[in-house]
């Protein structure tokens, strides 16, 4: 079993990512550091928290796959948003914030992942998004969910804290 993220429903198997359970942890784990360290707005914090809550400690293993599309974007900054979320991909693979896992992840096997995600996240526009996520998002979150409450950061890995607590430290 494993996790698959596409563009949106209708994009094409070819462009999909997929990838193992560990490999997704991995590559969660990666993004979260990375995009935590770089988010400065709130929408970016948002969708850091989004990709983090692919916590399959928390959720459960091969369920935690998604479509770009689905993702809490807003459209009134898309493009600054899409822009960030290129830049945590480049930082990524520039092992930003490595030293704080307790592991060397593979770069044989992530780093074609993390390529073919700035692919999709490259390829998306603001008319891909399908509406209401991100309000939708935001209503359903429970009143302590940190997304509510100021953006709190983990003390060890300085990630961004989601519902489940911290991405890396959960895995």
């Amino acid at each position: 079993m494993g996790n698959t993220i596409n563009l949106n429903s209708k994009s094409s198997d070819k462009d999909a990512l997929v990838m193992s359970n560990g490999l997704t942890d991995v590559f969660i784990s990666v993004l979260s550091l990375s995009g935590s360290r770089l988010a400065k707005t709130a929408d970016e914090k948002r969708l850091i928290i989004w990709l983090s809550e692919k916590d399959q400690s928390a959720v459960g293993s091969g369920v935690v796959g998604f479509d770009i599309s689905d993702m809490p974007w807003n459209t009134q900054t898309f493009e600054e948003n899409r822009q960030f979320l290129l830049q945590t991909v480049k930082l990524a693979k520039e092992k930003i914030c490595w030293e704080n896992l307790d592991y060397e992840p593979n770069t044989e096997f992530l780093f074609p992942q993390l390529d073919k995600f700035y692919n999709l996240i490259e390829k998306f526009n603001v008319m891909d998004i399908a509406q209401d996520n991100l309000e939708e998002w935001l209503e359903i979150a429970d009143k302590d969910d940190p997304v509510l409450n100021g953006f709190p950061l983990c003390p060890k890995h300085k990630t961004l804290l989601t519902a489940f607590g911290c991405q890396v430290c959960n895995n």
